[in-house]
């Protein structure tokens, strides 16, 4: 896990490098490319908001700063590790691992995943100074620690009173928001939804109705107590942080046996039963709640790098598929056919870079040829029909170039997904052929 996830950074700079050269390779482009033409590519590609967003983030993120409250055997180590996909924290079940207020960094060998702020319930906090109650003093724990995102804990299946957590959780957004003159982001956590009964069953998959009825009573139930105590919070979600460990031989270890083990194993546990509920949900909460766009990269770089590199393929196909309808409208049939080829050729360029492969222009341009069968001969002849459909125009003006426009940004996205198919998610070229005739027929069918 931790080793595909370097290879997946790694991969991410070399989509980085690649798009840096997009500029370059525009320029570099045959004089038969008007420069109007030249210019709007930069502007699509270069200048597209988000995708520059993304490829900033890749250099400029840090690890996002979570506070996390919530009482004794509630769960807040185990999320950590469930948020993580990797042992990062240390888990006990039958004693507290933080016994008082402290900051610790989850890591993944030197690479900094989340900084955190944990500390024991509220009602289990003693005062070290007479003069300052346990509740100011994390408070000023918690304003010195500058959180990004505050997760309150709760438990699915022990229906505490949380009145006093919800109040000094209050207090603590009111300082925050004096402080920082920022509003703090407040997502709530029921965790353990495994326990709850039919507790037999524990791969959410296999959750019956009952059992996830119950969950989303309890939900409710916590949420009337928020509501009624006037806390301002960000979502609600049920989730369960269960998994069990393997050292890497397969052996299946209980987490009270984890810290006697030897450091290489710790540092290398795997996933030996993933019962994780609701923490890809989680994770998109956490997204939208934290403001800060370096933390929330920094987020998405710990914990859902695989989920980044579809999220910028997909972007690039979307933004491809678009330019490539733009071109299209051109009301000169064939004079576009060659840009068209260059847009797409730069698409599955910059998707083979996200896989780590330093592909030529023309191995490009042979995967485009090759989605359209033997020479390339079906794909010639669709875009011949593309080109065939701006005559159209002598007719009725607009409405041919129209039509050629949806045709060409139709292939481009089905080649778009064919590349993601092929070199992002490792399939066979016949698969991506499939692929390729699928989004084809799925737009066509629109």
């Amino acid at each position: 896990m931790k080793d595909e996830n370097m290879k997946i950074e790694e991969r991410m700079q070399n989509m980085k490098a690649f798009y840096n050269k997009a500029e370059k390779l525009i320029d570099e482009l045959p004089d038969a490319i008007p420069e109007k033409t030249r210019e709007m590519l930069k502007d699509k590609i270069l200048g597209d908001k988000e995708l520059k967003q993304l490829m900033e983030g890749i250099d400029n993120h840090r690890p996002p700063r979570i506070f996390l409250i919530g009482r004794t055997g509630v769960g807040k180590s185990s999320l950590i590790n469930a948020l993580c996909g990797a042992y990062t924290a240390g888990v006990s079940d039958t004693k507290s691992c933080t016994e008082s207020a402290q900051i610790y960094e989850c890591k993944d060998g030197d690479r900094t995943l989340m900084e955190i702020l944990d500390t024991r319930g509220i009602a289990e906090s003693d005062s070290l100074n007479t003069d300052v109650s346990a509740e100011d003093m994390l408070i000023e724990e918690v304003n010195k620690f500058s959180p990004d995102v505050a997760i309150l804990m709760l438990n699915c299946t022990h229906r505490d009173d949380v009145n006093s957590d919800v109040e000094f959780l209050k207090k603590v957004a009111k300082s925050y928001a004096e402080t920082n003159n920022l509003r703090l982001p407040i997502v709530v956590v029921v965790n353990k939804c495994d326990e709850m009964a039919p507790s037999r069953f524990k791969k959410p998959a296999e959750y019956p109705q009952n059992k996830i009825d119950k969950i989303n009573e309890v939900v409710q139930y916590y949420k009337g107590i928020i509501v009624k105590n006037g806390l301002k919070i960000d979502n609600i979600i049920a989730v369960s942080s269960l998994i069990d460990w393997q050292t890497p031989d397969g052996m299946e270890i209980d987490v009270e046996d984890i810290p006697n083990l030897p450091v290489h194993d710790i540092n290398n546990l795997e996933i030996a039963f993933d019962g994780r509920y609701n923490i890809e949900e989680l994770l998109d909460i956490l997204e939208e709640a934290i403001q800060d766009f370096e933390a929330q990269m920094g987020l998405r770089m710990a914990s859902r790098l695989t989920e980044v590199v579809h999220r910028l393929a997909r972007h690039l196909n979307s933004i491809f598929s678009g330019l490539s309808g733009t071109v299209a409208l051109t009301p000169i049939p064939v004079s576009d056919i060659y840009v068209l080829l260059i847009i797409q050729t730069l698409l599955v360029s910059l998707i083979a870079s996200l896989s780590g492969r330093d592909i030529s222009l023309d191995t490009a341009k042979e995967f485009i040829f090759s989605m359209g069968g033997i020479a390339g001969a079906g794909y010639v002849f669709r875009l011949v029909a593309q080109q065939v459909a701006k005559f159209i125009n002598a007719i009725w003006p607009g409405a041919g170039s129209a039509v050629s426009a949806g045709v060409a940004a139709v292939g481009t996205s089905a080649i778009g997904k064919a590349a993601i198919s092929y070199y992002i998610d490792g399939e066979t070229i016949e698969a991506a052929k499939k692929k390729f005739e699928e989004g084809r027929q799925e737009k066509e069918a629109k």
